[in-house]
């Protein structure tokens, strides 16, 4: 993780990979618009707002928390690996570098994946509400739940710079995720209410959490 400043103390090994998938994004951006996207990238911004100052705009798509688990879940996030030579998907955890909410390392070990799954939602989002103000760049953040009605749709595209044509709309019902982690995990999502940092940025972000509905049809 870059952290909440940015990679400028991370080894040398570590950095480069980095620096140069950027300069290759300069390159690109020097011919035609590029787009970054992506669930591992969120750490990157303020790298790349530093390196294409004036020339990046960020799109934060935010979901509930609860559905957003649960979809983790169903692709095998903290869960342990199907066969032993395959890797865990372990995306952060409390022990990492930068993060905000360390407190989690005294009950880390004791945690449901699917509650580390919360764990890691609160920190992406929290982290993306921290840059919005920080580095001020152009910025949408736009709801999942809204995401596909004609008024958020529209307003994405003009954000990114793209026309709003009829195959976007034509486009909603596609599926293009269609692989899925058969779980026996058991999942109460009224468990949210015992980690109230992730109540704290779900609430941020607009979402009741114990209230809305998107809470109940989970519940």
């Amino acid at each position: 993780m870059l952290g909440w400043g940015d990679f400028a103390g991370l080894p040398a090994g570590q950095a480069e990979p980095i620096l140069d998938h950027v300069t290759g994004i300069e390159k690109s951006l020097a011919a035609q618009p590029y787009f970054e996207t992506g669930h591992p990238c969120w750490s990157s911004l303020p790298c790349l707002a530093r390196r294409l100052a004036g020339r990046i705009r960020v799109v934060h798509l935010v979901r509930h928390p609860v559905p957003t688990a649960y979809s983790w879940i169903s692709n095998g996030a903290y869960m342990p690996p199907i066969l032993p030579h395959i890797p865990a998907k372990e995306f952060l955890s409390p022990f990492d570098r930068g993060v905000k909410f360390s407190e989690y390392r005294d009950r880390w070990h004791s945690l449901q994946p699917w509650e580390k799954c919360l764990y890691y939602w609160a920190e992406v989002n929290a982290f993306g509400l921290f840059q919005e103000q920080r580095l001020g760049v152009p910025w949408l953040r736009i709801n999942y739940e809204h995401l596909f009605a004609p008024g958020p749709l529209a307003r994405l595209a003009a954000f990114i710079g793209l026309p709003n044509r009829p195959a976007l709309a034509e486009a909603i019902g596609q599926r293009i995720d269609e692989h899925r982690f058969v779980t026996d995990q058991r999942m109460d999502p009224r468990q949210i209410r015992t980690h109230p940092r992730v109540i704290e940025v779900a609430e941020s972000l607009g979402y009741e959490v114990n209230h809305s509905p998107s809470f109940q049809a989970f519940a």
